[in-house]
């Protein structure tokens, strides 16, 4: 848990400070967007500058909106006895519990904009991820954590993304509250082997000394520096290094990293007027701007205006900028993806036996003129992945990024599109002064109540392009007679990604965590005859909604008179088939049926039958949606259960 000080004496003296915003999105950013070419490279980009606002979740500011991993999700982990991750129990995994899906906080008739937060510390976080099952959100974060927002409620969070490039696999990097997260986004790490002051578990500042990255931007010349007001909600981590601390006022240390100013936004419009605006940023919002619960969203969106509003008054700067919009952790709002994490004993990723991340989703969305157009990029990322972004514009290396986190987490190159004219910003993006104003008038209305029960909710309709992301991943099982094993072999001939094998049923429901480097593979098996007696139920969970399930029986392959049957599906890498294989390996022929499911903006299709001889194969075509999106089951006529899952989505590399 956070200590009372960190918050309650801030909170207790915040005020709006920064003023308001401009009303519709400001003009400025407006003609910048108009008259910006967009062509460029890597090279283009000049300034780095990252946003990170407070606690809040994936699902509960974008769950609804179109065309990301929200409610329609159908890549979804599975609980035993038919159960999926939306159905939380308010007893969690304990039994006797009565199911709560998510509910709306509405802004129209409860003062919704100021809920409360909810417990984000250490060991609540790792409770309700609860070893990977994900199943005990609501006794550790109570029944406020499934509540969400949607586009009435948030109306410029949304417009910015369907302006922009939202991303829906952008991970907080621990398991746990600010104070660790925003470690990670300006240092890479937490000190988990202790050397320095660390490991960094909880919001207490005890003075720490390894080396930042602004240090070393410091060390090789490249300008920073971070923005920040007098009331700075203590979310300024440099303030909690002996380094820092003891910085005298003329050093760089302090007059770019500790020093304060009147207003963000001013400082940020005269640094760019002076010609001084630093290579990297990182921007801190006083208290009441921060979107803290109990602090708003719409006070959020009034400050982030402003912030965009000074970057985009100068042309060249504009042209030349990319801003990294994120939040630092999730509060205690619930997320129903869940999170990469390495296998046990990986180096840099565990601290006393649980691992540090990743935590759950958090909203990014990345503003710059490369990213506009309202498209998606579905590449896992965390607070690791600004820096190492910045790392390619600046040619300096964050050492303190563990080799586990460039395996599964990417640079965000993949969130731009380098060389396309993009498309001119909205004119109508929602007025921000004006949110504001209603948030104040909604004070008067009753706060909201955990209700008996939720309803899923639809994303809204349609769809948006998506950012090319290098995932090919291809999946095989086989059954070992001798050992009564179920085996799986999962090949990447593109990035590396954190994978997760659940134990659904037939077997205590477990999690199995693997990371795949780019180019590699893993593998493993699972003791079905030993701990089913044949049977099993195991799904495979890759990044940006891979999906690959295995039931059956062990004990058919063993059966002379009955098929042996497999499947496994090929990426053909043109964005639209997979080329399935299934096999029968039996003595008598084998029925097999494909069927389409309903997959996410899909509404699956008719089922189709292939018949093997005794020992023979045959392929068929599986098809993705326009967006790549694809959803099959397949399964034999075995009379054990057995089935195939196929799901993900596909993006064309030839």
């Amino acid at each position: 848990m956070s200590p009372i000080s960190r918050r309650t004496l801030l909170g207790s003296a915040a005020a709006l400070g920064a003023g308001s915003a401009l009303g519709v999105l400001p003009g400025s950013v407006r003609r910048a967007m108009a008259a910006s070419t967009g062509s460029g490279a890597l090279s283009s980009v000049k300034h780095v500058v990252i946003l990170m606002q407070e606690n809040r979740s994936f699902d509960h500011y974008y769950g609804t909106l179109q065309g990301v991993r929200g409610f329609s999700d159908t890549s979804l982990l599975r609980f035993p006895k038919n159960s999926t991750v939306w159905n939380q129990s308010t007893k969690g995994s304990a039994t006797g519990g009565t199911i709560l899906q998510p509910w709306h906080l509405n802004t129209a008739t409860t003062d919704a904009q100021q809920v409360g937060d909810l417990d984000h510390g250490w060991s609540g976080t790792h409770g309700a991820w609860n070893g990977g099952l994900y199943n005990n959100w609501i006794p550790e974060k109570t029944g406020f954590t499934m509540g969400y927002y949607n586009r009435a409620d948030i109306p410029f969070h949304y417009g910015l993304a369907d302006a922009f490039t939202i991303c829906d696999q952008y991970f907080c990097s621990v398991q746990g509250p600010t104070n660790p997260n925003r470690l990670y986004q300006w240092t890479g790490m937490i000190d988990p082997n202790g050397t320095a002051g660390g490991p960094v578990t909880d919001n207490s500042e005890h003075g720490y000394s390894w080396a930042t990255y602004p240090e070393m931007l410091q060390d090789a010349g490249v300008s920073w520096r971070v923005y920040q007001q007098a009331d700075n909600f203590d979310d300024n981590p440099l303030a909690w290094f002996t380094q820092f601390k003891s910085a005298s006022v003329s050093s760089p240390l302090y007059t770019n990293g500790m020093a304060r100013v009147g207003s963000v936004k001013s400082a940020i419009a005269a640094d760019i007027a002076a010609g001084t605006f630093p290579t990297v940023s990182w921007v801190v919002a006083p208290t009441a701007l921060s979107e803290h619960p109990a602090s708003r969203p719409a006070d959020g969106a009034d400050f982030v205006s402003g912030v965009l509003a000074a970057i985009a008054s100068n042309q060249a700067t504009w042209d030349s900028t990319v801003v990294f919009y994120n939040f630092d952790e999730n509060d205690g709002f619930f997320d129903h993806v869940p999170p990469p994490t390495a296998p046990s004993g990986t180096a840099d990723e565990f601290i006393s036996g649980a691992p540090i991340g990743m935590g759950p989703r958090v909203p990014m969305t990345v503003i710059s003129p490369w990213s506009t157009g309202g498209r998606v990029c579905s590449q896992t990322f965390d607070h690791t992945s600004p820096l190492q972004f910045a790392e390619l514009v600046t040619g300096v290396e964050c050492g303190n990024i563990s080799a586990w986190r460039r395996q599964v987490a990417g640079d965000l190159t993949s969130a731009f599109n380098f060389g396309v004219s993009p498309v001119a910003f909205p004119t109508g993006l929602p007025n921000t002064a004006a949110l504001v104003t209603a948030a104040n008038n909604e004070k008067s209305l009753p706060a909201p109540k955990v209700p008996a029960a939720g309803a899923l909710p639809a994303q809204e309709p349609g769809d948006r392009p998506a950012q090319a992301v290098d995932y090919v991943f291809n999946t095989t099982s086989w059954t070992d007679t001798s050992t009564g094993r179920i085996w799986f072999k999962t090949v990447s001939a593109g990035l590396g990604a954190a994978f997760t094998a659940y134990t659904v049923n037939d077997r205590t429901y477990a999690a199995w965590p693997y990371t795949c480097a780019a180019g590699g593979s893993i593998s493993d098996y699972f003791s079905a005859k030993t701990y089913g007696a044949g049977l099993y139920d195991i799904d495979l969970h890759g990044p940006d909604g891979y999906l690959r399930g295995f039931q059956g029986n062990v004990l058919t392959w063993s059966n002379s008179s009955k098929a042996h049957p497999e499947a496994y599906a090929v990426d053909q890498l043109d964005g639209a088939t997979l080329t399935l294989t299934v096999t029968n390996a039996g003595t008598v022929p084998a029925v097999f049926t494909i069927n389409p499911n309903t997959a996410y903006l899909a509404s699956g299709g008719t089922a189709t039958q292939l018949t093997v001889a005794a020992g023979g194969s045959a392929n068929a075509t599986l098809h993705a949606t326009s967006a790549g999106r694809y959803d099959y089951t397949v399964t034999a006529n075995t009379g054990d259960g057995f089935a195939r899952r196929f799901a993900g989505r596909l993006y064309g590399h030839n």
